[in-house]
């Protein structure tokens, strides 16, 4: 319990026995010296325990000032200088001084054992990297609110002080440098009844982390990821109590075996606590991710690590509660409050579980999209000719919309419909668009990465980035011919039913000039199409996450309202089919809403900003080249055109990709020296055959008969030099032992 403020008199000049020419005589004579010790004995006469507490608090920081100030440290003479940080050079000047001089010694114990008497440590020990239970998004406005308006000061919180004796980083480096033989010296020195403030803090703050470490514990959405049974023999039940009976023990006198067991018992329950989040852990590793919750068993962890520290504070063992234990932990609450005014790194912490489960469901999808087997890439082009013949319809709609002249509100909704439609179509044909695969496959190439190491690693990871190229190109000639043909058939038919063109000779003029390379923004708007893709691949994955974690699949097979209309198998089944396909349908819509809405509200802003898919673009200018006719075809104006489009199909798919791998390499916490072995490794290979990487794989010829005169061997190496070549340790990449799987090309 605190004290009431001491009644503080007038004060009274402090009494010097030492003056400052017999503090020199035990010191080498040098303007250092004189300096040093003329600045600590001008402070430690001036220490004045009945001074009001404000004063107090300074003369305490001026001190801490002059042991965190640079400069030289005398030694006593006679004595070599010993290897010592500045910090611990100056502690121990302070200790050389007080241990000659009690009267010293006793006015720093009394001005210390005063501060903690009128101050409250509870914050310090209880609100540094923890949160109060607002929750992640309410932690979030909290700190941003303490960067705009710092909290008021309050002298009587001792955080407060700590906190400005030792901000950032700084104090914390300090602290760690400090010599725990110099810090036993000093606390011996200190050594105190007075300090049972302290303690009381030390022991209140045992059971407020107990008691919000219980309530984290006990939290339905915690318990529902539990085995049932019964509350009461929960950890988080048996941990408030643990710590209040060893709290009483500790305030009682006790010792010795007593206070071991009620330790134990602490320790036991905490160790059961942390037992039981990586329960929950594990149980939404396997099926979904709450970030919330995981930021509130992050709160729960970094709790029971603070409440260890404090019991073995409140319950000594020689060879653990240690003064360099209580500096340890004075360090970690200044790096704890260093941290907690970071807002991103609030959220790095929190979402990148939630960012793994996302990029691995991902690259599930995007296993899909690898063809690694010559009838997987027939399929291949096949579904990727029938997206194309989609989206030349798609195409159409958008250069009816563009050249309407809605208000642009209403002409982004309805390019968003027009291309959600499409996707959404295109998912439910089982075909497949080209430029939502980089994103889904360099998913699956960074969980390649997680699990393959070595040069055998390495080199099966080239050989899936040349699976993944050449099924990439597939895709892009498969949707770029199929839009281009489709495109062409229908112009010409229209032009000849009509008598007219689609498109006027003006309009079809625009569309060549707005895919100009160097005359237009338009690999600019590439790289922002990019990003939209991979923007669209992120939300999909966060939706098939939040859907497994409302559990809508089981709400909608058991909703009474749609058992009633569907019947219980159909209701089930719309369950299941929501749970298949939410990951698509989230992708497809938000992409739809993207690709439609950017540009009217970059334009409403005034910005002249636009979107540049590959697909799409090439289904207009074939409008436009149907429209202009062949002799336009071969000018510079449509030529430039031409490969501004293949500026956009590179931009895209290599934008969409790079954010793709680099973001799901992050969120499996991988090193960035993965990326180098992989470029290097395709460096030292992957062009010596580089028609792995474009040509479709060769199927395996079976094994000849044993009365062949040729060998199993010889076989082999006639089926790898049809090739033309071999691969890293004269292995064809294309070449494939392991079974075909069965694709879902979700669009």
């Amino acid at each position: 319990m605190l004290a009431s403020p001491i009644p503080v008199p007038c004060p009274e000049p402090a009494i010097s026995p030492h003056t400052l020419e017999q503090l020199l005589t035990s010191y080498p004579r040098t303007p250092e010296a004189e300096q040093r010790l003329g600045e600590l004995h001008a402070l430690l006469t001036s220490a004045r325990p009945q001074a009001p507490l404000a004063a107090r608090l300074t003369w305490l920081e001026e001190l801490v000032r002059w042991l965190q100030a640079p400069g030289a440290t005398p030694s006593r003479r006679g004595r070599l200088a010993p290897v010592e940080s500045q910090g611990s050079a100056r502690l121990r000047l302070l200790v050389e001084v007080l241990s000659e001089e009690p009267v010293w010694c006793e006015a720093l114990r009394d001005v210390l054992a005063s501060v903690l008497t009128e101050t409250s440590a509870l914050r310090l020990f209880t609100e540094p990297g923890l949160s109060a239970g607002r929750g992640l998004l309410g932690d979030a406005v909290a700190r941003l609110g303490q960067q705009l308006v710092p909290p008021a000061p309050d002298e009587r919180d001792l955080a407060q002080w700590v906190w400005r004796l030792f901000p950032g980083k700084e104090g914390q480096a300090w602290l760690d440098e400090l010599s725990e033989e110099q810090v036993v010296a000093f606390c011996a020195l200190l050594r105190s009844p007075s300090f049972a403030p302290l303690t009381e803090a030390v022991e209140d703050a045992v059971l407020v982390l107990a008691s919000r470490a219980s309530a984290l514990g006990l939290a339905s959405d915690v318990l529902a990821r539990l085995p049932p049974g019964p509350v009461e023999h929960s950890p988080f039940v048996r941990l408030p109590r643990a710590c209040e009976a060893l709290r009483l023990e500790v305030r009682a006198g006790a010792q010795g075996s007593t206070v071991e067991r009620r330790r134990e018992a602490c320790a036991e329950a905490i160790a059961g606590c942390r037992a039981a989040t990586q329960r929950v852990l594990r149980h939404m590793d396997a099926h979904a991710v709450g970030t919330d919750l995981v930021y509130r068993l992050e709160q729960l962890g970094h709790a029971l690590d603070r409440l260890e520290s404090l019991l073995w504070l409140l319950a000594p063992d020689r060879a653990r509660a240690t003064p360099g234990a209580a500096l340890r932990l004075l360090s970690s609450l200044v790096d704890a409050h260093a941290r907690e005014r970071s807002v991103v790194a609030l959220f790095r912490s929190s979402v990148r579980r939630i960012s793994r489960r996302i990029f691995e469901h991902t690259g599930e999808v995007g296993r899909h999209y690898i063809a690694t087997t010559q009838d997987e890439y027939h399929r291949m082009v096949s579904a990727a000719a029938g997206g194309g013949l989609l989206t030349a319809g798609t195409a159409a709609l958008k250069l009816a919309i563009t050249f309407a002249a809605l208000p642009l509100f209403f002409e982004g909704l309805a390019s968003a419909t027009n291309y959600a439609l499409c996707f959404l179509l295109i998912q439910l044909l089982g075909f497949t668009l080209a430029t939502k695969q980089p994103s889904m496959t360099a998913a699956a190439l960074a969980a390649s990465m997680d699990v393959k190491a070595g040069d055998k690693g390495m080199h099966s990871l080239v050989q899936q980035l040349a699976c993944i190229t050449r099924s990439q190109l597939a895709s892009v000639f498969g949707n770029l011919g199929a839009v281009v043909a489709t495109v062409t058939f229908v112009g010409l038919v229209i032009q000849a039913l009509r008598g007219q063109p689609l498109l006027e000779a003006s309009e079809a003029e625009y569309v060549v000039r707005s895919l100009h390379p160097l005359k237009s923004g338009t690999l600019l708007f590439a790289a922002l199409t990019g990003v939209l893709l991979w923007c669209s691949s992120v939300f999909g994955g966060w939706l098939e996450n939040w859907v497994h974690y409302q559990r809508l699949p089981e709400a909608l097979a058991r909703h009474p309202g749609l058992r009633c209309l569907l019947g219980e198998a159909r209701a089930k089944k719309l369950g299941e089919a929501l749970a298949r396909h939410a990951c698509g349908l989230g992708a497809n819509v938000s992409l739809g809403l993207l690709l439609g809405m950017t540009p009217a509200v970059c334009r409403f802003f005034g910005l002249p900003m636009d979107v540049r898919h590959v697909t799409l673009s090439a289904g207009t200018l074939a409008f436009a080249g149907t429209a202009l006719g062949p002799e336009r075809l071969v000018e510079p104006a449509f030529l430039w055109a031409v490969v501004g489009l293949l500026g956009v199909g590179i931009i895209n798919l290599t934008v969409s990709f790079s954010l793709g791998l680099s973001a799901a390499v992050r969120s499996r916490g991988l090193e960035p020296v993965g990326f180098l072995r992989l470029a290097c490794a395709v460096l030292a290979g992957g062009f010596r055959s580089l028609a792995d990487f474009v040509l479709p794989p060769v199927p395996l010829q079976p094994a000849p008969p044993p009365s062949s005169r040729y060998s199993v061997r010889s076989a082999a190496r006639s089926r790898s030099s049809s090739r033309g070549g071999d691969g890293l340790h004269g292995m064809p990449f294309a070449t494939s032992r392991t079974p075909p799987s069965t694709h879902h090309q979700n669009g």
